[in-house]
């Protein structure tokens, strides 16, 4: 009987270890912090709403259309330079006021997936002023990386630029 019980907790323990050493941490590829002159709840009414993208991207997006197709969200846009971009809306999480984007296509050689987020929390001692987190999230290849942040770095950029105009 006790060597059954050994073998239950080895088992067990085993299974607890396994289950611990799937979970990795991630290390964004980018990450920036606004602070904007505007309460959270207003800051957050923006992003959450979708199509204004537009309105806050500072002149960088000519059009954006917000598809559904089935139970998963697109949001497809056209940059003022012409080229489109195909975004999978992740989450969009009210009470966290936290918005999270996959782009699907065009995604660069060597990138097998970009992830987008932005968090919008309140500052505690400044009920004026919020700040925008912005991360973005590469896997693939290490040296397809750096063209694609620093593509969705500026665009991070009009969004600050844009939503400081619009708001403060």
């Amino acid at each position: 009987m006790k060597k059954l019980w050994i073998l239950l907790l080895i088992c067990c323990s085993t299974a607890a270890m396994a289950q611990m050493q799937a979970a990795k941490k991630i290390i964004p590829d980018y990450t920036h912090e606004t602070v904007i002159k505007a309460p959270s709840v207003k800051i957050w009414r923006v992003i959450r709403n979708l199509p204004q993208v537009k309105d806050y991207s500072n002149g960088m997006i000519k059009d954006v259309q917000i598809v559904t197709e089935g139970e998963t969200r697109y949001r497809d846009i056209t940059f003022t330079d012409n080229r489109k971009r195909r975004d999978v809306i992740e989450q969009v999480h009210e009470s966290y006021k936290f918005f999270v984007f996959n782009i699907q296509s065009p995604l660069p050689n060597g990138i097998t997936q970009a992830t987008v987020t932005a968090l919008v929390e309140s500052q505690p001692d400044k009920e004026d002023s919020s700040v925008v987190r912005w991360s973005i999230i590469l896997e693939g290849d290490k040296n397809s990386r750096k063209p694609l942040v620093d593509t969705l770095a500026a665009e991070i950029g009009n969004y600050e630029a844009g939503l400081k105009k619009m708001l403060e």
